[in-house]
């Protein structure tokens, strides 16, 4: 079936589907259509027919937006070769293996305003997905697959097995588990092979304060200007970067000085080029606006991060969560999570939202301690961006006042309620 006919097809399925029929088996229908090939557009189409009549199909469509948005990201990604530069050294890393994933051997020429468009299209599209899960707003149970979903990372108009969600999936490292009967450990997948999700209320929180973490990602990302920076360190990540300095790519020498010229780097850039590129990374403050944007974002992120809790603790049953509240348990590997790491994060969440509303100060790590950094004004009167200076210390001067500080023992409270993974579980909870 050529993906024109297809394209039809799904179009009339949506359009003929019976008024009646559950949603769950339209959004079963719909994307069932991805092991045929169907993109993630095409599921749109069959979707959007009953956008308004349930919660559970609004949620489905807001979803496929926001794996839209990460799907105009990656189509950018291949295109320009995004990390391709990295093919020979990430077999060396078990997390550099995902670049296997969306590598291309035939990348575009890429410069600085390729990659502001990139952004730009994927902070649009993730601000579409915000606007679409709104529509949300009474209980629902939307179950998805989701090492069964597809991307078109090529942008071939077909989504195939390669593609899959669950492709990704096998590349992660695995993990280590322990019988406890046994007392035995083997290594196990990080992600399940089959992992069925029932998303609810609280879930749509959850998705749309993803959404406004990212968007604030992509607004401090456009309101910089990174041209120089990319003139001088393109190529570290783009194999066909327009670059002044046309000398710089596969030109390797450290490591070949260094050794005598018995060895060579398994990538087309020096590490001196990396080093450059972290200790020169001084970005200018174009579009200040932007920045305002993305503390209103962040402040939004924390606002739904609270709503969701509200409703995750609210619920009774046990199916399939997401993000279980302490009586439940996760859809993969049984994950619970316990009253202590609830609280914890809520308590985080409070402290976020003082510190972005200015009502507190975050501790400087810097000076005699009396004072702390006003992060609202880091976002409000932004200055030219340097991170060796930021590290330092010296570039938090403008932003620096007395103030009442985050509550002692936050952050050590934080540690201990996840056991020291509370970098894995924020990425978990946003």
């Amino acid at each position: 079936m050529t993906r024109a006919l297809l394209t039809v097809a799904i179009a009339l399925a949506g359009f003929v589907s019976c008024a009646s029929a559950e949603p769950q088996d339209i959004i079963d229908n719909a994307f069932a259509q991805q092991s045929q090939g169907a993109t993630l557009a095409q599921v749109r189409v069959a979707l959007e027919p009953h956008a308004g009549g349930d919660d559970a199909i609004d949620f489905a469509l807001g979803a496929v937006d926001f794996l839209l948005s990460g799907e105009t990201l990656l189509q950018r990604v291949h295109t320009h070769g995004f990390l391709s530069t990295f093919r020979g050294v990430a077999p060396l890393a078990p997390q550099g293996r995902f670049v296997t994933w969306f590598g291309n051997d035939t990348p575009e020429p890429t410069g600085p305003a390729d990659v502001h468009a990139a952004v730009l299209e994927w902070t649009q599209k993730l601000d579409q997905a915000d606007r679409t899960l709104s529509a949300v707003g009474g209980d629902f149970t939307c179950k998805l697959s989701l090492p069964d979903l597809r991307f078109d990372i090529n942008g071939d108009g077909e989504a195939t097995s390669a593609e899959r969600l669950g492709a990704l999936f096998d590349l992660l490292p695995p993990r280590w588990q322990r019988d406890p009967d046994t007392g035995q450990g083997e290594m196990t997948s990080l992600v399940p092979e089959e992992l069925t999700v029932a998303f609810d209320r609280g879930d749509a929180e959850w998705l749309r304060g993803y959404c406004h973490v990212l968007m604030a990602v992509g607004e401090w990302m456009l309101a910089h200007n990174g041209k120089d920076l990319f003139d001088h360190t393109g190529h570290v990540f783009f194999p066909d970067a327009k670059i002044t300095f046309d000398y710089l790519p596969g030109s390797t020498w450290s490591l070949e000085r260094i050794s005598g010229g018995s060895m060579r780097t398994p990538a087309p850039f020096d590490f001196t080029d990396l080093f450059a590129f972290f200790a020169n990374m001084r970005l200018p403050v174009d579009e200040p606006d932007r920045m305002h944007t993305a503390l209103k974002h962040l402040r939004a992120a924390v606002v739904h991060g609270k709503a969701m809790w509200a409703h995750y603790d609210a619920e009774t049953d046990n199916n399939l969560e997401w993000i279980p509240n302490p009586q439940q348990t996760a859809a993969f590997h049984e994950v619970q999570v316990d009253a202590l790491m609830r609280d914890g994060w809520l308590l985080f969440l409070d402290e976020a939202d003082a510190i972005l509303a200015g009502k507190k100060v975050l501790r400087f790590w810097r000076g005699d301690g009396t004072r702390g950094i006003d992060v609202p004004k880091v976002f409000l009167d932004p200055h030219e961006f340097d991170l060796v200076y930021w590290v330092q210390g010296s570039a938090a001067a403008p932003y620096l006042r007395e103030g009442e500080f985050t509550t002692p023992g936050t952050w050590a409270r934080l540690r201990k309620a996840f056991d020291n993974r509370m970098l894995r579980y924020s990425f978990w909870f946003n």
